[in-house]
């Protein structure tokens, strides 16, 4: 079955197989590495070499299950799902073995908060205002009114910080409308996912 986030062809399937020939502990390993190689690099030639010789497989094999766990990875990074969700996913879906999900989910997840950092210490949104101004003709440009919108932000660590951060911001129309835009399709996002987990 496909998911949203990724497509699982014969050649996946046949990745997943070795996938869950793995030991947890061997799988834990490879995985480790695979997502710890830059982009664009990939295993040196003795690297490979003994991987081939340890996991006992054949040139194609190895690359196949390397390919595999790193696309199964990449892809999970373009979503923004619960690691419940993606547990289950992987398991359900994608066919990994129980044991191989739990160990992949807790790699994402530490993955995930080195990428996006600790969400604890962002700034929260308390309160917003806004306002419109026009700003009026003048002798130097007596036919010409000017309509700008002023949003402030009241933003705090937590709930309960008596520290508090004001951000302003000044938009003239198409500046809103172009702030507009983006949130509507922020929200457009959100709706997909909430659909998408539920």
């Amino acid at each position: 079955m496909n998911l949203k986030w990724i497509s699982v062809n014969e050649r996946l399937k046949q990745g997943i197989q070795l996938i869950n020939a793995l030991s947890t502990k061997t799988f834990n390993l490879l995985l480790s590495d695979v997502i710890n190689i830059k982009e664009g690099e990939t295993f040196t030639e003795d690297e490979f070499g003994k991987l081939k010789e340890s996991l006992k497989l054949n040139d194609d094999s190895l690359q196949l299950l390397i390919q595999s766990i790193s696309h199964i990875f990449k892809q999970s990074n373009k979503v923004i799902i619960k690691p419940t969700i993606l547990y289950k996913q992987l398991c359900e879906n994608i066919g990994l073995d129980a044991a191989k999900c739990e160990e992949f989910v807790k790699l994402w997840c530490n993955q995930t908060n080195q990428d996006f950092g600790d969400y604890s210490d962002r700034l929260k949104l308390e309160h917003l205002t806004w306002e419109l101004n026009i700003l009026a003709s003048d002798q130097i440009n007596p036919k010409q009114s000017v309509p700008t919108a002023r949003i402030q932000l009241e933003l705090a660590k937590s709930a309960n910080s008596s520290e508090k951060e004001k951000v302003v911001l000044e938009f003239d129309q198409s500046e809103l409308l172009q702030l507009y835009s983006h949130l509507e399709k922020i929200q457009l996002k959100f709706d997909n996912i909430n659909t998408m987990c539920h």
